[in-house]
């Protein structure tokens, strides 16, 4: 077999080869849908939200469905990987949703945005805000919906629209809300609340505990916006910085943001966290520390006490 010649790589996470294939090395395989997850009972199906670009993902319902009288909040989800690595599909991501899904009683909507190195940002961001515009079209009635979702028009809440993952996720989620406060949704449909867990954050010069220089932070980010203006202190990256918008209009009611231990975001969360604290934002502002443990860690392990109680936190703040 040939050897293809390596154009850039991304350790531990992608290499790229000049004939444009690009190895995904620390992504978890795909796994299919499910009617009936035989450990929760959760069904899952796969979707269309748009065509140009496309864009799919994966919806969730739980197996005590809703009622005309008692619908279910809606929980657009985002998945980690340093925007280059894992999908909407994937194994962690499916496991767990699975299991958020049945214990907070919520539709999960696993949105598979675009990756680099093919589509650096803000092409991801532009993917998430596809998403929720699809998702307010169902909420209005008699609405032309391309690819409509039957388990939305019949078992959402559409007053309890809620966005979040992990990391990367996470910091597609924050760009969100800051668009949000800027452009609105299809017949001004809000978003309640947003869970960010261990949001990828950074900044040019290191604060508390971060390491000075070429940290895979400082990488990744080289590969995600090659050519961003302010470089490290990007407001995309770097929310609390001087280049950027107050985050006093956050687009949301409230916010949780989680933290561990041994996450090399802590530090730069936490600010986060103060700055939404400072600025004014109107909304109800949570902050949980998980404890000793890696960022995601609930993705990988979850059925250990710590996981166990970080998602029973989580499911009680999707209500």
């Amino acid at each position: 077999m040939e050897n293809k010649e390596i154009e850039k790589e991304l350790l531990p996470l992608i290499r790229v080869y000049k004939d444009g294939t690009v190895d995904r090395l620390l992504s978890s395989p795909d796994v299919p849908a499910n009617l009936e997850d035989p450990e929760t009972g959760v069904s899952s199906k796969d979707i269309i939200i748009a065509d140009n670009p496309y864009v799919s993902a994966r919806i969730f319902l739980p197996k005590s469905k809703s009622d005309n009288a008692h619908k279910l909040p809606i929980f657009v989800y985002f998945h980690g990987g340093a925007f280059c690595v894992e999908s909407a599909f994937s194994f962690y991501v499916h496991r767990y949703l699975n299991i958020l899904v049945s214990q907070a009683n919520i539709i999960a909507i696993s949105v598979d945005f675009r990756l680099l190195p093919h589509h650096p940002l803000p092409a991801a961001y532009n993917d998430g805000w596809t998403a929720l515009e699809w998702i307010a079209a169902h909420a209005l009635p008699g609405a032309a919906v391309l690819h409509p979702e039957p388990w939305l028009l019949r078992h959402a809440d559409f007053s309890k629209l809620y966005i979040g993952g992990e990391t990367s996720g996470a910091n597609l989620a924050h760009n969100l809300l800051v668009r949000g406060a800027n452009e609105a949704l299809p017949g001004g449909l809000k978003i309640l609340g947003a869970m960010l867990c261990c949001p990828f954050f950074w900044g040019s010069r290191p604060i508390g505990s971060e390491p000075a220089g070429q940290s895979l932070a400082v990488k990744v980010w080289g590969l995600a916006c090659p050519d961003s203006p302010g470089g490290m202190d990007n407001p995309w990256i770097n929310p609390c910085g001087p280049r950027a918008p107050s985050l006093a209009t956050l687009a949301c009611s409230k916010i949780l943001i989680t933290i561990t231990g041994k996450d090399e975001f802590r530090d730069r969360d936490i600010l986060y966290h103060n700055t939404i604290r400072e600025s004014g934002w109107p909304g109800e502002l949570l902050l949980f520390d998980a404890g000793d443990e890696e960022h995601a860690f609930q993705l990988f392990h979850p059925h250990t006490p710590t996981a166990q109680a970080m998602i029973q936190r989580l499911s009680s703040f999707l209500v």
